[in-house]
């Protein structure tokens, strides 16, 4: 409700909805625990419990393209499968990521764990051990040892099977998924599903640096290829071609920032938004700029279905696709709104 025209308003048309107090009696599912923030539709519950709703609309809406924009250590936190699965379910039609995540789903495909550790562990210990931490995470250095020379030997086929031509890191991500063999893997999902996954950051990775142990082994000649340029004109088309476009962004930064820039090159606008992120927006920084902010540039329509919630992801996500699966229900099938085949036909011409 607007309160800009006070004149026109009675206080009646002001206190008009009164919060609904969260009552749990009895085992609630989730979404039945969803509906209850929306009765009280206050603070940060509220905030989720209207990200759900909007979720749902983007899946509903047959001619929606849903973007995820996914930052943060959130795969080696314990998202991976379930951005896999929703990548397998058609919940998701392109995904824009950091390199890190991605590295991080395929040292788990390699074989390698990520471990419950402690935030306030002796780092120095964990030093002499052989073992990095990510705030209350831990990874063993072998594991990124092994990710090294799998990933060289990966390198290496790919460059010999392209012979110089430059890929996007769309065709990168979907290389690797080819060679990654565990069903739970992100990479190895969006590959059989062909679902696009943009990693417009790459460089700044274990990617990056495996190449340089890839290209050094060969004199720097015949190497593997990646052009960051080739991604623009993929996914402007993409979101060109959509009738619409819903974004969901778990925190913020350079795969926020791919999505919106798409979104503002083709004119279309975004118009279904959810961000979750823990971000403030008074630095100015990407990951915590409102969505308000972002209509200024033309990159959200004035009219989108928004919501910003204040959240861990790690939280936040799962309840959001297990409150919007059960609303669902089993028979809904949706069918992803990118032909990917067709899609790359189109932009090879």
């Amino acid at each position: 409700m607007e309160l800009g025209a006070c004149n026109l308003l009675r206080r009646t048309d002001i206190l008009n909805e009164p919060v609904k107090h969260i009552r749990v009696k009895d085992r609630l599912t989730v979404d039945e625990l969803v509906q209850q923030y929306a009765n009280s539709g206050s603070f940060g519950a509220g905030k989720l419990s209207t990200a759900c709703d909007i979720y749902e609309r983007m899946l509903r809406d047959g001619e929606c393209t849903v973007l995820l924009g996914l930052a943060g250590a959130l795969v080696p936190a314990g998202i991976r499968s379930l951005i896999a699965d929703s990548l397998r379910e058609n919940r998701i039609d392109v995904l824009v990521t950091t390199g890190a995540n991605m590295v991080h789903d395929a040292i788990e495909a390699l074989g390698g764990h990520h471990y419950k550790g402690h935030w306030a562990a002796d780092d120095f210990v964990l030093y002499k051990y052989h073992t990095y931490r990510i705030y209350d995470v831990f990874v063993p250095e072998e594991d990124f040892i092994n990710l090294d020379l799998k990933l060289t030997e990966m390198y290496d086929q790919i460059a010999d099977e392209y012979q110089g031509r430059s890929l996007s890191s769309r065709e990168f991500a979907w290389e690797l998924g080819k060679r990654l063999n565990d069903p739970d893997s992100i990479l190895r999902a969006a590959y059989e599903a062909q679902t696009p996954v943009f990693m417009p950051a790459v460089r700044d990775s274990e990617f990056g640096y495996v190449y340089n142990l890839h290209a050094s082994r060969r004199n720097f000649k015949n190497v593997l290829v990646l052009d960051a340029f080739k991604d623009v004109p993929e996914i402007i088309r993409i979101c060109r071609e959509s009738e619409r476009n819903g974004m969901i962004i778990l925190g913020g930064g350079v795969p926020r920032n791919t999505i919106q820039s798409a979104a503002l090159a083709t004119k279309s606008g975004i118009d279904y938004a959810v961000v979750v992120t823990m971000d403030r927006a008074e630095t100015g920084g990407l990951s915590g700029s409102t969505l308000e902010e972002t209509v200024s540039w033309g990159k959200l329509k004035g009219a989108s279905d928004k919501v910003m919630v204040p959240a861990d992801a790690m939280i936040a996500f799962p309840l959001m696709v297990a409150s919007v699966v059960e609303r669902l229900g089993k028979n809904f099938k949706r069918t992803p709104r990118r032909k990917t085949e067709n899609f790359m036909e189109t932009v090879k011409k």
